[in-house]
């Protein structure tokens, strides 16, 4: 706003220049005008309060108004001119099929400055310098570290350009940073360095100018590109999926989808299982989980190994190469290898930020040979889970610790394991007698400790002793007895090695 003043109503009000500046300095006006007025010393201490512009002879103020109109209009035409020449010349970068480090690179050409593109995640995603100004690496690691006085921290609620400052290693450069929000989803930052910590005013209209339209057009590449990522990250789970569930007939059905994913299909594999990441009906998108799939493989870089990772329904899915075939060695370091990287993804998935202190449990199978032998290392992999917290075992647990579970899974399966565990089970879940089961499992948990597993029960020693003598009388065996206590150790370990298999059945072969 410009303010224009007559000198007489100055004097009339008995209002000096000096203060009538500063007062509308105060208030946000842009400059000052008074004619009729001769200059005099006082002048100088008002246009320091705010820019003053004085005439001796009275002009109209239709005529002031009509030369700031015409000023206005030409400084909005010369900005809409520029505008529409960006504008123009990424567009038709983009029609023509250029990438982001293409369009990078033009708006680092039209402006002579260096041009950085973030993700929403404040990953770097492309840079252009024509000299090399600033490191990569500084400079994404300068973006993090500053990104709360950048503004940059959290989702957008300004989206015009605005001018900062940045350190850069040993360097203050200021910055013209603008976010980039498409269709109301923000994807990410755009930001371009000035030459020094104090642009000409000129310069920094314009660069203003150049980030924001070049906003929705970079806005439009990074869709795309993360429209292609996930289809191909949704081809490769469909791959891991058919894997995992035996859709493959043959070796060579495997081998023409593993040749463009360059998955070897005659090396040794092993199946890992990580729960906790994903909590029922909570906030948990498609794009976050399917972004934690990438990053697991890269865990435990080894030269030649591969790593592929699905999301399985709210588990997490791991089909990890442990060596090429003919140079495993023994067993024993497979099985070595395939604990490592459990550990290693327990420790990492429990660290993320976004994981909000869920425990994260962590079961793997035993090495297989060859592709069409995933499902097998998957299905143990899946029985270590059922049994894991169930069992109460360690967040990383493998098949091959499951020992007694493991060798007894066979039998729970047979027409006589599931008789035998019924016979022994059916008396203490009848619904007329009480909770006895409990009580029964703890005893024997406890060795045939009655106060330690009153203890664990939180009840009294008589009541214990009650609840033991009705179970043997209704089991028509002496539960003090060893043999006796083992029958329903047995009995209660077939049965729950029964519901964990059929659990992992309807997962791994679905109907």
């Amino acid at each position: 706003m410009l303010v224009h003043a007559h000198a007489a109503e100055l004097e009339r009000d008995q209002v000096s220049v000096t203060r009538a500046a500063e007062r509308l300095a105060a208030r946000g006006a842009a400059a000052l005008l008074v004619d009729g007025h001769e200059t005099v010393a006082g002048d100088a201490v008002a246009a320091v309060q705010l820019p003053l512009v004085t005439m001796p002879d009275p002009v109209s103020f239709a005529t002031v108004n009509r030369l700031v109109a015409d000023l206005t209009l030409a400084r909005e035409t010369h900005v809409l001119r520029y505008g529409l020449t960006v504008h123009r010349a990424l567009a038709e970068l983009l029609y023509r099929g250029a990438e982001l480090a293409a369009l990078c690179s033009q708006m680092s050409r039209m402006s002579q400055r260096p041009v950085a593109v973030f993700d929403s995640q404040g990953q770097l995603a492309a840079l252009e310098q024509h000299r090399r100004t600033v490191e990569p690496a500084e400079l994404a690691r300068a973006f993090a570290e500053q990104a709360e006085a950048l503004g940059t921290r959290e989702a957008p609620a300004e989206v015009h350009p605005r001018f900062a400052e940045i350190r850069v290693g040993d360097r203050e450069l200021a910055c013209v940073v603008t976010p980039i929000v498409l269709g109301g989803r923000h994807d990410g930052w755009i930001l371009l360095l000035e030459e020094s910590d104090d642009p000409h005013p000129h310069d920094i209209a314009e660069h203003r100018v150049l980030v924001e339209q070049a906003a929705p057009i970079v806005g439009t590449e990074m869709l795309r590109l993360r429209s292609v990522q996930r289809a191909k990250e949704q081809a490769r789970g469909d791959f891991v999926h058919g894997l995992l569930h035996g859709r493959f007939a043959t070796l060579e059905d495997i081998s023409a989808r593993a040749a463009h994913y360059e998955f070897p299909v005659r090396s040794w594999f092993g199946v890992l299982i990580a729960s906790g990441i994903t909590l029922p009906g909570d906030a948990d998108s498609p794009t976050r989980l399917q972004q934690i799939a990438v990053q697991v493989t890269r865990l435990l870089p080894e030269k030649e190994r591969h790593t592929l990772a699905a999301m399985v329904g709210d588990v997490l899915v791991v089909v990890r190469e442990v060596a090429r075939r003919g140079t495993m060695g023994t067993p024993e370091t497979a099985v070595t290898t395939i604990c490592d990287y459990a550990g290693a993804l327990q420790a990492y998935l429990s660290n993320r930020k976004d994981q909000a202190g869920r425990p994260v449990r962590v079961t793997y199978g035993r090495p297989v040979v060859g592709a069409l032998s995933i499902p097998d290392s998957y299905r143990e992999a899946r029985m270590a889970h059922g049994l894991q917290q169930r069992l109460g075992l360690p967040p990383v647990c493998g098949y091959q610790e499951l020992r007694v579970h493991a060798v007894l899974e066979d039998v729970a399966a047979s027409r006589t394991g599931r008789s035998f565990a019924a016979d022994i089970l059916a008396p203490l879940r009848d619904p007329n007698v009480g909770d006895l089961e409990s009580a029964v499992l703890a005893y024997v948990a406890s060795g045939g400790n009655v106060n330690a597993a009153s203890r664990d029960l939180h009840i009294h020693r008589n009541t214990m002793l009650y609840k033991l003598d009705r179970a043997s009388r209704l089991l028509g065996m002496d539960l003090r007895q060893a043999d006796n206590q083992f029958a329903v150790w047995l009995a209660h370990t077939l049965d729950l090695l029964a519901n964990t298999t059929a659990e992992v059945d309807r997962v791994v072969r679905p109907v």
